[in-house]
């Protein structure tokens, strides 16, 4: 079906956070179509409807219901049903624009066992567990695209948020590789690292938007050789985003408002691990017991996906008084301690969790992205 191109305008909506029923609605304004003719530009309307498929991918329904009011059609979801830790939730749909089919790939962010896969960090040049996961994704979307590019020529509109956020920025690496720049517009939301290559800065189609103060976007460190491909657009310094927040949410931000926070758990990380290998194979004792950062991280990611048991807990609680102590002390800056330890398949709210949250990445590009 051909895009309707009177359209001036899209009404999209978003969850809010991890709330039950609690969504926001946004009216992305636009002139006769959302994505850019040249990939390579940022192109404000693109980032925001970008922003609100990412944001709203964890809710099938929902993310359906976007992509429907942008024209898409042929609405695939893969991998929603069940999460496994070398996978990824993913919807794939496409439209038609002169002899191009358009296809969207949006890509959810951490369900489930796919916790453990975000700490898999390996010593290839790609995050292990995020290039296990664009594996899964690429293989898909090939079988889509041979399925409905018949006759004509694919390009893609690819987002995601947080770890959907860091496999779309190595699935869009990969597709400018085979399809070319020009063929790939791609946008991500508070994603990790996911490189090491020194040849980064060459994939101008795709941007990452990103706030410093949310530490997620901000590991693995840069002190290891970790990057992203493409252009990052910092969403910090461009004015207090706090009034905005309150807005969206009803609540207050209670998250991080300065760098500094995350500047000095960095320097404290580092000095844990000062290098992957270091990240793996560094023990130091925890309690009875003695834990590399990896096996310790192995330990939170059970937490967050709902696997946290008595011995769990206990590693959890001895960590408090240990050499990872510093790194406890921010990772649980702002919450309740039984609340984190009694949390599952969701970040507990804390300063950790309202800097990466989606309302605080909104409330952010309101200021950067005034309509």
């Amino acid at each position: 079906m051909v895009i309707n191109k009177e359209k001036q305008g899209w009404y999209l909506r978003w969850p809010l956070g991890e709330t039950p029923h609690r969504t926001i609605l946004s009216h992305i304004h636009g002139e006769t179509d959302f994505l850019p003719r040249n990939s390579c530009v940022f192109h404000p309307t693109a980032a925001l409807t970008a922003a609100a498929l990412s944001m709203s991918a964890g809710d099938e329904k929902l993310l359906r219901d976007n992509l429907t009011e942008l024209d898409y059609h042929d609405i695939l979801t893969v991998a929603y049903a069940h999460t496994e830790r070398d996978k990824i939730g993913m919807c794939l749909a496409s439209r038609v624009r002169d002899d191009t089919l358009q296809i969207a790939v949006v890509l959810r962010g951490t369900e489930g066992d796919e916790w453990y896969s975000n700490f898999d960090l390996g010593y290839t040049a790609e995050h292990s567990g995020f290039a296990k996961a664009a594996d899964f994704a690429e293989l898909k979307l090939g079988d889509y695209v041979f399925t409905h590019a018949i006759g004509l020529q694919p390009s893609f509109f690819v987002t995601g948020y947080s770890r959907g956020g860091a496999v779309a920025n190595i699935l869009a690496k990969r597709l400018c590789d085979r399809y070319g720049l020009e063929r790939v517009c791609a946008y991500t939301f508070a994603s990790p690292n996911t490189t090491i290559s020194r040849r980064t800065n060459r994939y101008t189609c795709i941007f990452n938007l990103e706030r410093q103060e949310d530490f997620f976007t901000r590991v693995p460190p840069a002190g290891w050789g970790y990057t992203k491909y493409g252009k990052t657009i910092s969403l910090s310094d461009i004015g207090d985003m706090t009034a905005g927040y309150r807005a969206l949410t009803g609540e207050d931000y209670i998250g991080f408002t300065r760098q500094s926070a995350v500047n000095n758990f960095l320097c404290a990380l580092q000095t844990l691990a000062p290098n992957v290998h270091a990240y793996y194979e560094r023990r130091r004792q925890i309690g009875s017991r003695r834990l590399s950062l990896y096996e310790f991280m192995r330990v939170v990611a059970a937490m967050l996906s709902d696997h946290m048991d008595d011995d769990a807990a206990d590693i959890f609680l001895s960590a408090m008084v240990s050499e990872y102590a510093d790194l406890m002390s921010f990772l649980s800056s702002g919450a309740d301690l039984t609340e984190i330890i009694g949390s599952g398949a969701a970040i507990p709210k804390c300063s950790v969790a309202d800097s990466h949250s989606p309302a605080a990445y909104m409330a952010s590009l309101a200021i950067l992205l005034p309509q």
